[in-house]
């Protein structure tokens, strides 16, 4: 296969995966976007390795396929810095499919996972209707008022899409809101300050599963 490059306003990226999967190609197919790129790369049509500038694995091929603008090129010379996983194409646009649909009701609440995270000051709720689960908890022990959702999974080694569900439910429940991030930064002696005060008090209206 010689080198294929085009955009993706004039080729679909799944049009494109078809054909790298059924020439069981080797090489990269580099995309990029409005403030990203991304990166796979392909033994035998199946995907072996995948990045963004954010992510690596699995989960930003995830990304990558929600990309509707920008250029691409597959380089079939190009070989994976490593190999991380073994993943038919075919089962990639089947999982990504799924995953939009879900991340479509999951905007409903959490339209970007660079909004900021907080505590809701009193929330409507009583201690004894909340139990959260280890990684609630470990979500919630991270929100520092300051953080956002995408700050928070890297934070707890979760990927966007599982951390925006645990988000979507505490959001749900009332416990947490959502805010824009600030256009200029704030003093960071403050925060420091607050932090732990704010986690202690909400401590007390949770409890464990």
């Amino acid at each position: 296969m010689l080198a294929l490059q085009g955009n993706l306003e004039d080729f679909d990226l799944t049009d494109v995966l078809q054909l790298i999967h059924l020439g069981k190609k080797n090489g990269a197919l580099e995309i990029e976007t409005e403030g990203d790129r991304g990166e796979l790369y392909f033994e035998n049509g199946k995907v072996i390795y995948a990045r963004t500038k954010d992510i690596i694995g699995e989960e930003s091929t995830h990304h990558i396929l929600k990309w509707s603008k920008g250029k691409f090129i597959f380089s079939p010379e190009k070989r994976a810095p490593e190999k991380i996983m073994e993943v038919p194409i075919q089962n990639l646009i089947l999982d990504a499919a799924k995953q939009i649909d879900e991340w479509k009701r999951l905007e409903r609440l959490i339209p970007s996972v660079n909004l900021i995270v907080d505590f809701v000051e009193d929330p409507d709720v009583s201690s004894e209707e909340i139990n959260l689960s280890p990684d609630e908890w470990k979500i919630l022990s991270l929100i520092t008022g300051e953080k956002s959702i995408r700050e928070i999974a890297q934070l707890a080694k979760m990927t966007e899409f599982n951390t925006a569900k645990i988000f979507y439910g505490l959001v749900s429940s009332g416990l947490i809101k959502l805010k824009e991030p600030p256009k200029k930064v704030e003093k960071k002696e403050e925060s420091k300050k607050t932090v732990k005060p704010i986690i202690k008090k909400k401590r007390g209206f949770f409890r464990r599963s």
